[in-house]
């Protein structure tokens, strides 16, 4: 961290921004795979693309860089979150699973508010 402070705060949101494009892509998978879980079938394919739409459609306003849209995606987490929770605490099978997501939402949730904190003096004026 005492390497950023020296840096700019683009370049700084600009790697953060690259990060949380990474992470969400890795939490689209891991929701995809969770629910597909060894039977592909219509209807789990269907559930997959169900579930990680928030994901989706804030993707590219991520990769833009639009503040608002870092904001709501913290709020769009919740849902993940409480699958990871409850996977872990109901379905001893899928523990390691569960816990891979609620790593990566958590680790996505701090990002966000990293990369909110880095910009908020851009945003005031």
């Amino acid at each position: 961290m005492n390497d950023l402070r020296g840096a700019s705060a683009d370049a700084v949101a600009s790697v953060l921004r690259r990060c949380i494009a990474v992470g969400v892509l890795i939490l689209i998978a891991l929701v995809a795979w969770w629910c597909i879980a060894g039977h592909a079938t219509p209807g789990t394919i269907v559930l997959a693309c169900v579930a990680t739409s928030p994901l989706w459609l804030g993707l590219p306003r991520i990769i833009a860089g639009h503040r608002r849209t870092y904001a709501w995606m913290t709020l769009a987490l919740a849902p993940y979150l409480a699958l990871g929770i409850t996977e872990a605490i109901a379905n001893p099978a899928r523990r390691t699973l569960a816990g891979t997501c609620l790593f990566a939402t958590l680790l996505l949730f701090a990002l966000f508010v990293m990369y909110l904190r880095a910009t908020r003096s851009a945003a005031r004026h």
